[in-house]
């Protein structure tokens, strides 16, 4: 169990007891909280990676990607660079998903432009532009199901989902109109068949597969998070927090160091953005 330290509360309820009769006082039982705590979280450093700017993600086999300016770097969750990838024809990298480790999708918002590549960082396809299909002023771009895209359309405030073919295939039509929000997005990624499209100042909008607007999670001020199974991780205050998607209810531990700025999660390892370092640690 990845969060030790956090607080679990159990609700009891009983009856009153003495000298082994059994009084019952009018009935009314007592219900109370127990805090029980757990031992705490302990983190043992795996590595150390120089990480001069730009960003950073992880994808499910604990491989580590770091971004900037035009270039990727791959490396293992050990430390050892893997693959690296450059391109000067479409600017600076705006966003990388890697859903899918063998098939990630890179995304240059100035152009815009949607380069994929394979599991060695070699290109994966011909690259396509958002404005073939209609979309000139795309300004976020995920991978999606069945080799699908999901784009932001800036130009008209939707979602859009884009098959292998360029074809439109689900619209979300005007979100601010829909909703009656304003919206300002700055992140989008699919699991799960479950969309998430982040605005800093509403939340995080979830809609399904089809584009259908689902609900809103009210966590406000996030840059990017992370969606594990049930779990949607974030750091905020030095905590890395777990909000569990299902039961709504929150969980947190605390960060290994209190200056770091981003943090993901795979299975057993943690990583962590301090400063100008890449931090690996194996949670116990």
């Amino acid at each position: 169990m990845l969060f030790n330290n956090s607080r679990q509360w159990a609700v009891v309820s009983g009856q009153w007891k003495s000298a082994g009769l059994v009084i019952l006082i009018f009935s009314i039982s007592v219900v109370f909280f127990a805090f029980k705590p757990n031992p705490p979280t302990h983190y043992t450093l795996v590595c150390k990676i120089p990480f001069e700017g730009g960003t950073f993600t992880t994808d499910n086999l604990q491989n580590i990607y770091l971004y900037r300016g035009n270039s990727i770097r791959k490396y293992n969750s050990q430390g050892q660079l893997l693959y690296t990838y450059s391109d000067k024809s479409y600017g600076r990298i705006t966003s990388i998903d890697v859903n899918d480790p063998m098939k990630m999708l890179v995304f240059f918002r100035d152009f815009p432009e949607v380069v994929l590549l394979d599991n060695t960082l070699s290109q994966n396809g011909n690259p396509f532009s958002p404005s073939d299909a209609g979309f000139p002023l795309a300004t976020l771009a995920c991978t999606s199901h069945d080799n699908g895209v999901w784009l932001y359309d800036a130009q008209n405030f939707q979602l859009v989902r884009l098959d292998v073919n360029l074809t439109v295939t689900q619209k979300t039509g005007n979100l601010p109109q829909v909703l009656g929000i304003e919206l300002n997005p700055d992140y989008l990624m699919e699991y799960n068949n479950l969309v998430y499209l982040n605005d800093s100042a509403q939340g995080i909008l979830v809609f399904d597969s089809y584009g259908t607007y689902y609900k809103t999670i009210p966590i406000n001020g996030l840059k990017t998070f992370q969606v594990r199974g049930d779990d949607l991780f974030y750091i905020a205050k030095n905590r890395i927090h777990a909000f569990h998607l299902k039961t709504i209810l929150e969980d947190q531990m605390l960060a290994p160091d209190t200056l770091a700025t981003q943090v993901r999660i795979e299975k057993n390892l943690l990583y962590e953005r301090l400063g100008d370092t890449l931090r690996v640690y194996d949670i116990k």
